[in-house]
């Protein structure tokens, strides 16, 4: 059965470059090179991110019956610089995605990648994007330096997204320094410690938390039409959403939290193939809010293509999560 896949990463060997020049070695932040080596120790993977793989993603695509990928930039994305450099980088990525793209366009299609440390620029990107380059969203790495997007600076960014029916996708980032030392770092390898509070758990409860931020802040009582996707089967969310509408007090909202996740998120798998999650997804969300993804090629699930046999769905719900929900919320039907 055909799908599209949300999660799916790209890098750009000059970018790449250029990025580690600009960004700052926090000696008390995680150490990335450390949890990077891991991964590749772990998973084999090294540099298949790089957008020059072509044939070996679509070996991939075609092995796992993939129809489409939407592509967003992967680890050490320039989101994260600041200043011109952030806004340049950000924008050559956009650009070399398009190009990528256009090649492809039975294949592909593009998120963008904002320099979300500069509010303004972030908002006039995402509207280039949108407009001239065809990108059907946006993907936020992590959150800006000074904190959670809730921020009055960031109002613009989700206006515009609303009008320009440009979903937003919260990717999660590695935490900062203080939290890694506070929460992370223990009696243990530093590998150890580097995955905890990355991919292993940490960045996962992180984007949670900014997802329930989002929602505190009224973001969504304002702008109601707004897309919102979190992989991983919601970040630790879904778990919570009774808990939270019984005891976390926000009555300064329209409706209860778990409206907003309900009615403006959508949830990925990010190529955790787990049916007890997915169980809990489908109860909380239902079918229609779902979407597919692999996370390739940080994950190359080989049941892929299958994993949605197993579940006991109905094959209009097959279809839906495979690739209707994604169709119509990007706009291809």
């Amino acid at each position: 059965m055909k799908s599209i896949n949300f999660e799916e990463h790209y890098v750009v060997n000059d970018i790449q470059q250029q990025t580690m020049k600009y960004m700052s070695q926090d000696p008390n932040g995680v150490p990335m090179q450390t949890m990077l080596e891991g991964l590749e120790q772990k998973s084999g993977f090294t540099d298949t991110d790089d957008i020059t793989h072509h044939d070996k993603r679509i070996k991939f695509m075609d092995e796992q019956d993939v129809q489409m990928q939407v592509l967003s930039y992967g680890n050490g994305a320039p989101s994260n610089l600041k200043g011109q450099q952030a806004i340049d980088l950000c924008r050559q990525a956009n650009d070399t995605l398009h190009d990528y793209i256009t090649k492809y366009p039975d294949r592909f299609v593009g998120f963008a990648t904002l320099p979300i440390n500069e509010p303004q620029a972030a908002v006039d990107e995402l509207k280039r994007c949108m407009t001239e380059l065809g990108f059907k969203g946006a993907l936020i790495m992590g959150h800006p330096n000074s904190g959670f997007l809730d921020q009055d600076d960031y109002d613009d960014l989700f206006k515009t997204a609303e009008a320009l029916n440009a979903p937003i996708y919260l990717h999660p980032s590695p935490v900062t320094s203080d939290v890694y030392q506070a929460y992370y770092k223990g009696n243990y390898p530093d590998v150890t410690a580097a995955t905890f509070a990355c991919f292993g758990y940490g960045w996962h409860i992180d984007t949670g938390i900014h997802a329930i931020h989002l929602v505190l802040a009224g973001i969504l009582d304002r702008y109601p039409k707004l897309n919102i996707i979190i992989g991983h089967w919601g970040e630790f969310v879904p778990f919570f959403l009774e808990r939270m509408d019984d005891i976390l007090f926000a009555d300064h909202l329209k409706h209860p939290i778990s409206y907003y996740f309900k009615n403006n998120f959508y949830i990925t798998p990010s190529g955790m193939l787990t049916k007890p999650q997915f169980d809990l997804v489908k109860h909380e969300f239902g079918v229609d809010r779902i979407l597919y993804a692999a996370d390739y090629p940080y994950i190359e699930p080989s049941n892929l293509g299958t994993f949605l046999d197993t579940l006991g769905l109905t094959e209009d719900e097959k279809e839906k999560i495979s690739y209707k929900n994604g169709a119509k919320l990007l706009g291809l039907e």
